[in-house]
């Protein structure tokens, strides 16, 4: 497969874009709210796939370009394209409309609409003449695969022949024949159906079946041992099905899009597509309005788009996300609604804390765990809040019928040891039970120079690739993280030592005792890098890096590349023993 992908696309005039560009990546979530855009965005590769198949296929002809000069290309069917034309310029006027798309090698396919209608697509080429299918497929390595619109299966499903099933594959009429599909296609069913049982628990979906007098076709879905037509186990299921199968054919495209999934879909299971999408070998770009979605987004895989603008924002930090979430306006608040269910509480100090537990989950192959559809987690307030906590469990046991169950999570920041053993003790008195990291936030144990050093030469391969490029890693990360650490050794030192002798302060202790051990303990621990990492500022360590990162390379250093990057053996002991105390309480019945 090509490592030429689509770069960047730019609109010129075309619906709702007057001047507009999106940069592309690996993921791209475009979100924002309705009107904004982002159908617009993915109308354009709807209608890209359609030339691109055109032109592997056919010879192409002299056509007029958007420059105004005769060059080769195709003429695009509007018939064949599942985008109305009409009134493609921006705000009705005369003029004509252009999209183009860049690719990596620096070649551009072009979009054409003249005003006076119609659709064409011509190209640019940085080297050679394209005039054949075959110099076409070299100049541009590349194919689009877009997820049509979903809708419901049929009730009872004609066996039809298998240039009908493929005729409609990419199209809204896929629904109709999605029995078909599996029973001509199977090669891919294996991996299919496990992906079904592991996604939607308790289902388990079996190959179709031929009633050949009838000339019918059926699927049966077994859930708890009892099987029944696919038609009968729900609106959502059907749609979820779709949607997987189609993923299951994009492992030869270089772009998946897809158009707001998680329509039908239970917020847990939208919750666990973008899993199922990092794993695909293209890249994707998915328009969505689910918070569930972009709460399991890493923020730079987000785009805020917004047409007012002059092209769309990548997110690059928590922070950013909260833009983006206000931006939907009004979201379905489904938490209650999910408690009541799980009666199990996670308190967190931040849901992005949650995530990157969930995904050290992952990496240790608790799937049910990383999936979170039996726990239901709530923001704590920060550590100040660990009173209010114990508090709320013991009006929960004692107020409350329901058995609900509840486990806290919390940054050590400062505190000592002692005290952090206190107050693990009053917290488990009456909660299920509590964990207060060894390091002093979340973010700290992101900070592992090998895991590091190994994603940040695969993200500069990965960028070399896209932009035929040839950077060379120079500056290793222990240098960056002890020339960034080392600018912030006194404030830190100072609040180490300030936390020791406030809690000390009540016991008899000399203060000045106090403080000479408590500057003992750091300088033994700021003089060896890899216990440095564990006390300074994790967030903003983390921060400062990515911004050098960027910097001096061009690349990104998100969440998920460095969790996923780490080995079992690299996972800290605190950190394994966390999560596995998270199975057990997710697995303890209510």
């Amino acid at each position: 497969m090509s490592n030429v992908r689509i770069s960047s696309v730019k609109f010129t005039n075309f619906k709702a874009l007057k001047n507009y560009s999106v940069s592309l990546d690996d993921a791209n979530i475009l979100v924002g709210p309705n009107n904004a855009g982002k159908s617009t965005i993915i109308s354009a590769f709807r209608i890209l796939d359609v030339a691109i198949k055109k032109a592997r296929r056919l010879k192409p002809e002299r056509v007029a370009t958007s420059s105004g000069k005769i060059g080769f290309g195709h003429k695009i069917p509007e018939q064949q394209i599942s985008v109305s034309l009409e009134n493609v310029a921006t705000d009705y006027n005369d003029e004509d409309s252009r999209i183009e798309f860049k690719l990596t090698n620096k070649n551009k396919l072009i979009l054409y609409f003249p005003n006076g209608g119609g659709c064409t697509l011509h190209w640019e080429t940085e080297h050679g003449v394209v005039t054949t299918p075959t110099s076409f497929k070299s100049a541009f390595p590349i194919s689009v695969q877009v997820v049509p619109v979903l809708g419901p299966l049929e009730h009872q499903e004609a066996y039809v022949n298998e240039d009908t099933v493929k005729n409609s594959l990419n199209t809204h009429r896929a629904c109709r024949h999605f029995r078909n599909y599996w029973y001509y296609y199977n090669e891919g069913w294996d991996e299919f159906s496990s992906m079904i049982s592991n996604t939607w628990p308790g289902m388990k979906i079996n190959r179709p079946e031929l009633d050949i007098p009838n000339k019918k076709l059926s699927m049966f879905v077994s859930e708890d041992r009892i099987d029944r037509e696919i038609y009968w186990a729900g609106f959502g299921f059907q749609i979820w099905c779709q949607l997987l199968s189609h993923l299951s054919r994009a492992n030869d495209a270089s772009l998946v899009v897809i158009d707001e999934p998680e329509i039908y879909l239970h917020p847990d299971v939208q919750r666990q597509l973008l899993g199922i999408l990092r794993k695909l070998s293209a890249d994707v770009l998915l328009a969505t309005h689910s918070v569930e979605i972009m709460g399991e987004a890493d923020p730079t895989e987000i785009l805020l788009v917004n047409k007012e603008k002059k092209s769309a924002y990548r997110l690059k930090d928590v922070e950013g996300m909260q833009l983006a979430i206000e931006s939907l306006g009004s979201a379905q608040n489904v938490t209650l609604t999910h408690l009541a269910r799980t009666k199990k509480i996670v308190f967190v100090e931040g849901m992005n804390d949650y995530k990157t537990i969930r995904r050290f989950a992952k990496n240790m192959g608790f799937h049910d765990l990383f999936s979170g559809n039996d726990l239901t987690a709530f923001e704590s307030g920060g550590f100040s809040s660990w009173e209010k906590i114990k508090s709320f469990a013991w009006g929960v046991k004692h107020t409350i019928e329901e058995n609900i169950k509840i486990f806290a999570i919390y940054d050590r920041d400062y505190f000592c040891n002692e005290e952090i053993d206190k107050i693990t003790k009053e917290l488990k008195n009456e909660l299920t039970n509590a964990h207060i990291h060894e390091r002093k936030e979340m973010e700290n144990y992101l900070l592992n120079i090998s895991v590091l050093e190994r994603v940040l030469n695969h993200q500069i391969q990965i960028r070399n690739k896209r932009s035929s490029t040839n950077i060379i890693h120079v500056k290793g990360i222990a240098d960056y993280i002890d020339e960034i650490t080392s600018k912030d050794k006194s404030s830190i030192q100072a609040q180490y030592i300030a936390r020791r002798i406030d809690y000390f302060r009540s016991s008899g202790y000399d203060s000045s005792t106090v403080s000479r051990d408590a500057i003992d303990i750091f300088e033994e621990i700021w003089s060896n890098l890899e216990l440095r990492m564990k006390i300074v500022p994790g967030k903003s360590t983390l921060k400062s890096l990515r911004d050098e990162i960027q910097a001096a390379y061009g690349v990104n250093l998100t969440d998920v590349q460095i969790v996923d990057e780490f080995d079992l053996t690299e996972i800290p002991a605190d950190l394994n023993i966390l999560i596995n105390n998270l199975e057990a309480f997710r697995k303890n019945s209510p």
